[in-house]
């Protein structure tokens, strides 16, 4: 009989590898490919907004009244080189400001969350505020009206990526990431607490001797954080899902690592209405035949509850989940088996329990990718990412999806 195997890799870490058949809750990829789901959601509008240059939407945050912030990197819009670009949009998708923030070098947005006083908190990689050309993390706080109130970057002399951010009690932020500069000379998971003022209050580092990263952070219902992303654990490219919950100072409550024999990666979580979290990524394991798309339900104190895999003859993978209004999740990725193009925007429904209940491609016939995605404030949801496909160059690519009424559902094949 196979055996869970249980590694104890230091002192602040446990990796748990898991064979497929002793998963909980183990869908194989594929094997929704034949599966009927409803036609339970539809889009509403799908917009494209962008310049001359290359822009794209890689995170974004529901406020009042069905609008959004976005943030992103942008060349148009007389971008210096490339900078971070925060818009905020109405329920309509109508663009009401656009902020460009960073300097003459190069600015990458990565994620976007609301302060205690309802501002927003803006993270990315900057160059233009690092103290040498390397890069750092960048922070920012937004009004609602499109005004600067502050910006930080933070790092060492060796390079800082952006990874996940999410407001505290105290009005301040945890930003989580990847360090180079700190740590054990490789790159290493990076935890920052700001205060309100944007005041470095703590800082440190958690890895081994190979690479460590995070990727995204969310906040739970109890007001505690949890952090995804991979570790190399065996060997060198051989990455394994991280997954970590950490108080609002950034200290460790509990981590955990799972994984397979080949990469395996989560890039998003979001909090579940039990205490616990969804996270959502890519593996190489488990019988993939390429890299899948895979689902992971945790309750508060770090158990798998169960593991979907999704995926067909290509790559398959999910960028972005968030929760629905009925205790559901909604994931969006991407794919190259499906749809016109060579990459399409990938979305999934999955019940509380995990079970798959609609899915859709969209996008046309270049590359159409999703980054992040949001609930908002009237129970629609929000993409946004990356698509050539409508232009020469890469713009914002925004759908807002709603749930069909039951009437007018029907079964349909699933794409």
């Amino acid at each position: 009989m196979k055996k869970i195997v249980i590694i104890v890799c230091i002192t602040l870490l446990t990796t748990l590898v898991l064979e497929a058949n002793k998963i909980p809750g183990y869908v194989a990829p594929g094997t929704e490919k034949k599966a009927k789901t409803p036609d339970i959601y539809h889009a509403v509008w799908e917009k494209t907004y962008g310049g001359r240059y290359d822009d794209i939407a890689y995170g974004i945050v529901a406020l009042e009244e069905g609008g959004s912030a976005i943030v992103g990197t942008c060349k148009s819009f007389n971008a210096q080189y490339s900078n971070i670009c925060v818009t905020r949009m109405n329920a309509k998708g109508e663009m009401l400001w656009r902020l460009l923030l960073g300097g003459k070098k190069q600015d990458k947005g990565k994620a976007i969350t609301r302060a205690a006083d309802g501002s927003l908190m803006v993270l990315g990689t900057t160059k233009s505020l690092a103290k040498k050309y390397d890069h750092d993390l960048y922070v920012a706080k937004v009004s609602l009206d499109g005004k600067l109130l502050w910006e930080k970057g933070i790092g060492g002399d060796r390079d800082e990526f952006a990874g996940g951010i999410a407001g505290t009690d105290d009005g301040g932020v945890l930003v989580v990431g990847d360090s180079e500069s700190f740590g054990n000379n490789y790159k290493d998971i990076y935890i920052v607490k700001l205060s309100a003022k944007g005041e470095v209050q703590s800082s440190r580092t958690i890895g081994g001797e190979k690479e460590d990263s995070a990727q995204g952070l969310t906040r739970t219902k109890d007001g505690t954080m949890v952090m995804v992303g991979h570790r190399e654990v065996a060997s060198s490219g051989n990455k394994d899902f991280f997954v970590m919950k950490l108080d609002q100072n950034g200290k460790k409550i509990w981590a955990k690592t799972y994984g397979g024999s080949y990469a395996d990666t989560l890039s998003a979580v979001t909090a579940s209405v039990d205490g616990g979290i969804v996270a959502t990524g890519r593996t190489r394991s488990f019988n993939s035949a390429q890299t899948d798309l895979s689902v992971m339900k945790f309750d508060a104190d770090g158990k798998l509850i169960w593991h979907k895999i999704y995926g067909f003859k290509y790559y398959e993978y999910g960028n972005a989940i968030t929760s629905t209004v009925d205790g559901g999740f909604m994931i969006a990725g991407g794919t190259n088996t499906l749809g016109k193009g060579g990459h399409s925007i990938y979305m999934l429904a999955l019940d509380k329990s995990g079970k798959l209940i609609w899915s859709h491609v969209y996008g046309d016939r270049e590359k159409d990718e999703a980054h992040a995605i949001a609930r908002m404030s009237d129970g629609t949801l929000v993409v946004a990412g990356e698509s050539d496909s409508f232009s020469r160059s890469k713009n914002f690519y925004m759908i807002k999806i709603e749930k069909k009424p039951k009437a007018q559902a029907k079964a349909t094949p699933a794409p």
